[in-house]
């Protein structure tokens, strides 16, 4: 190493030896301990070892308050790692960091002393200007409660003349709704009434095509008995003939009387089937044909019964529907009535109360310095986290003597014990459990927030339902209509019964009819070939 070099080396680090650059390039030089000189200089004079002054004086209020022997019993020196130089440097370049803050924190610190001084300078100029301050605002305060009265009692007069309103609109809503609903009732009476006419024109029986359709059958029946006995006397006839006929030719050849008794049996097996044939033949030249005209024309009949049932039946899903839907806005006009009843006792309620301004208060006249908001801040975060006496009574001295670490500690209301001494460790600790502490009443406020908010919501919501409940049970209670919709003559709805009751005879009617019609098509083609045979022949 150079002399030079060396004496800039100890000039950097603050050690005036009183000696030279010239003397240290001698003492280099000397051809004795000249070798030896270099060799300790370059041993322990160098950045590793050279302390800087402020670090020569830290270390030595360390050795005098014992923390250096504190340090040295409790770590074995063999065990500790030798540091290098990149440690060294990284240590030096966060001291260098440290240091240009604490700088820069000092000039704030000044900077804050300079503007505290202004402060107080016009700290009378602003209290004067506060007070003009209050007593404008104290006049534009008195002048706006007088408004504000004037406003209410408007209000309070708006409030009186629309709740008459209400319930005048209450009255005559009601009226109005006694006068439809009669007008409807009428209106539906009269439509079962015509109804009720109607019911009683759809008998599909005539009693006189009943007994004409009688008489055609005992005509038909005297017909065929008749037939029958002009049948019988024709064969008599014919035979009484030929009994004639063969006594008056003896010279025909006899016949033997296998012939003349099987003639017999064919004779009385005619006789038999005379009646069957004959009421035939009536059945389909007379009767049937009567039967179909009148199957036809009350076919036409039944038609136009059901369809005035089909009509009938519309008409009474439509009264009940009508009735369904009256009932459905009579409660609900009935609801808006209570509701509005509701309302205007409320109203009335509230206008009772007398509308008496607030006493005025005093308002104090002095006014706090700007500083004092730091000074109560600190006094409140105090009563959270005890501090010692003499640090909240502070002096304006000791305040501008005090540190930037102290400072920030005294704004966050944490208190570091004076026994903890200089270890950075204890100042750790402290701040530590101060942060967890802190955290877990801000857990705690904010878990205590969010359970009395929700016993809040849930106590709102249970009052909500009950009064929904209360003002359904009083609508339901006040209304004059039950759980069924009835009409108001007991006489009609029996009337509509029976009119229900004929309308399913009237179609038990129409399928017996259809079955019968059923029945005669298919006797009609019901015939064996003997009685076709046999009505050929009395065609003949």
């Amino acid at each position: 190493m150079e002399a030079q070099a060396l004496a800039s080396l100890l000039g950097r680090y603050g050690r005036d030896i009183g000696v030279d650059e010239r003397g240290i390039r001698d003492a280099l030089e000397n051809p004795i301990h000249g070798t030896a000189f270099k060799e300790w200089v370059q041993l322990h004079l160098g950045d590793e070892n050279l302390l800087s002054v402020d670090e020569l004086d830290l270390y030595t209020s360390l050795d005098k308050s014992g923390v250096v022997d504190q340090l040295v019993a409790s770590q074995d020196l063999a065990l500790v790692h030798p540091v290098s130089q990149n440690d060294v440097t990284t240590a030096i370049e966060e001291l260098e960091r440290s240091t240009a803050a604490i700088n820069e924190r000092t000039e704030s610190l000044k900077q804050h002393q300079n503007a505290l001084a202004k402060l107080v300078d016009t700290s009378d100029k602003a209290r004067k200007a506060r007070s003009r301050m209050d007593e404008a605002c104290l006049s534009r305060q008195t002048s706006e409660r007088k408004k504000l009265l004037t406003t209410v009692e408007e209000l309070a007069q708006a409030l009186s003349f629309q709740a008459t309103d209400l319930e005048s609109q209450a009255t005559a809503s009601i009226d109005n709704l006694r006068q439809a609903a009669d007008n409807v009732l009428r209106s539906d009476d009269k439509l079962l009434s015509s109804l009720k006419k109607l019911g009683q024109e759809l008998d599909p029986e005539d009693p006189e095509e009943k007994a004409n359709i009688e008489k055609l059958r005992e005509t038909c029946m005297r017909l065929i008995k008749f037939t029958v006995e002009v049948a019988r006397t024709k064969l008599d006839r014919v035979y009484l003939e030929e009994i004639v006929s063969a006594q008056r030719n003896s010279s025909q050849q006899r016949v033997s009387p296998d012939e003349v008794r099987g003639l017999q049996e064919e004779v009385e097996s005619l006789y038999a089937e005379i009646l069957p044939v004959a009421q035939m033949s009536v059945e389909q030249q007379y009767l049937e044909p009567a039967l179909k005209a009148v199957a036809e024309r009350n076919g036409n009949t039944l038609g136009r019964s059901a369809e005035a049932a089909a009509y009938v039946n519309a008409c009474l899903d439509y009264l009940v529907d009508h009735m369904t839907r009256l009932s459905t806005h009579a409660e609900t006009i009935q609801s808006h009535q209570a509701a509005a009843a509701g309302l205007v006792e409320a109203t009335r309620t509230e206008l009772a109360v007398p509308a008496t301004p607030p006493k005025k208060k005093q308002v104090p006249q002095q006014l706090m310095s700007p500083v004092r908001p730091r000074s109560t801040t600190y006094t409140a975060s105090a009563m959270a986290t005890p501090a010692p006496s003499h640090r909240r009574h502070r002096s304006s001295g000791a305040f501008m003597e005090e540190g930037p670490i102290e400072a920030l500690m005294r704004l966050l209301a944490i208190h570091i014990p004076a026994t903890a001494g200089p270890d950075a460790g204890d100042a750790v600790a402290v701040l530590a459990r101060s942060q967890a502490d802190r955290a877990a009443k801000s857990r705690d406020v904010a878990l205590n927030a969010q359970e009395s908010f929700e016993r809040a919501v849930a106590a709102h919501l249970g009052d909500s339902r009950r009064a929904i409940q209360l003002l359904r049970d009083s609508v339901l209670a006040e209304s004059p209509f039950g759980p069924e919709v009835k009409l108001a003559d007991p006489e009609i709805e029996a009337s509509i019964v029976v009119l229900g009751q004929e309308v399913a005879k009237v179609r038990e009617r129409v399928g017996e009819a259809e079955d019968m019609v059923a029945k005669g098509r298919a006797r009609k083609h019901a015939g064996s070939d003997k009685q076709r045979e046999m009505i050929e022949r009395w065609a003949q």
